[in-house]
């Protein structure tokens, strides 16, 4: 049985299983053919989303145009286990199961950050190259991070980058645990609800994400989202905070965000997308790993590149302004060979 013939009745049935965007924010400009690639399936198979109620625009020349978070979140929970998000999903995860220890050991990772200039993929090359298309700007690594070590790239002066970079940097774990029943306290109001459903994981609009609270209102969260929640209720409560982003590591790079609240002086992250997603485990094409979700509170993993931001800013900007959530299609990762 091929994917497309697998996926024609699983594609519609995920419709009902999460919240499209707001009209208000929505941006109805992928067609069918770039819908059909993310989704491995037909054509015609994205076309009956539309039919089936999916909400797009209508081109004389394209077709159906379609917000791209939406298409996500179709992939996302269609329950093939072939669309690019349960598989980059899936992939991102897989350090979970492994030893605990190799959460945490230093590791070396080449990166590479060209973001896609289109939903079809188009890197965003060298800026001489002077193509006339839109300015891009990048967020760069925080190299006053902990755990954060540049061995090759830069220099990273300015926070924001034009175009793309290469860096190569190790980046090294540390288990923490977290006391302060204040932490605590916020930590389970936020994992909590996306455990029992009141709030639906899934892929956020940009400007949805930077107005957290109407997102949370409206039951939906993704992992920048919770992540501001968290640091609006940890520092609400007399805490040091900051909401992070970065980049999740493996073959590809995928934007992420996460919380860093201070303990004693210690720095110690806070991912609560990552624990709720390890806790419900094989829904998600991932293993259960109750030992990860845990570590989620107060440990700081190997994989997570944080970046220079504020409050969990956007990490790509087109002309000034929030890339689409495609953009980051040219964010690669792999570990660093050694010389």
């Amino acid at each position: 049985m091929t994917v497309e013939t697998a996926a024609a009745d699983t594609l519609l049935g995920a419709l009902d299983r999460f919240r499209t965007a707001p009209s208000d924010v929505a941006r109805y400009d992928t067609d069918t053919t770039t819908a059909a690639r993310a989704l491995r399936a037909a054509p015609d198979q994205v076309a009956r989303l539309a039919s089936a109620g999916l909400p797009h625009v209508v081109d004389s020349a394209r077709g159906p145009l379609f917000d791209y978070d939406d298409l996500m979140n179709v992939g996302m929970f269609c329950g093939t286990g072939q669309t690019v998000p349960e598989l980059g999903l899936r992939f991102l995860m897989r350090f979970a199961a492994a030893p605990r220890t190799s959460w945490f050991a230093p590791r070396d990772w080449e990166i590479g950050v060209h973001p896609s200039r289109t939903a079809g993929g188009e890197a965003a090359e060298d800026p001489a190259a002077g193509d006339g298309s839109r300015k891009v700007t990048v967020r760069v690594p925080d190299l006053s991070a902990p755990g954060v070590e540049l061995l090759e790239g830069g220099p990273f002066d300015e926070a924001l980058h034009p175009s793309g970079y290469t860096a190569a940097v190790r980046l090294t774990g540390a288990s923490h645990t977290v006391r302060d029943p204040r932490i605590h306290e916020a930590w389970s109001e936020v994992v909590d609800a996306l455990a029992a459903r009141r709030v639906v994981y899934q892929t956020v609009p940009e400007p949805l994400r930077a107005d957290h609270h109407r997102a949370w209102e409206l039951g939906v969260a993704d992992c920048v989202v919770a992540s501001r929640l968290l640091a609006d209720r940890l520092r609400a409560a007399g805490l040091e905070t900051t909401a992070r982003r970065g980049y999740l590591l493996g073959l590809f790079g995928s934007d992420h965000a996460w919380c860093d609240v201070v303990e004693d002086g210690v720095h110690k992250s806070l991912d609560p997308v990552f624990a709720f997603v390890a806790t419900v485990g094989d829904e998600r094409g991932v293993a259960e790993s109750p030992e990860f979700a845990a570590a989620c509170l107060g440990s700081r993993f190997n994989r997570l590149l944080p970046c220079r931001t504020d409050s969990a800013e956007p990490l790509v900007y087109f002309d000034g302004e929030p890339a689409p959530y495609w953009a980051m299609v040219g964010v690669g990762a792999r570990p660093r060979r050694s010389s």
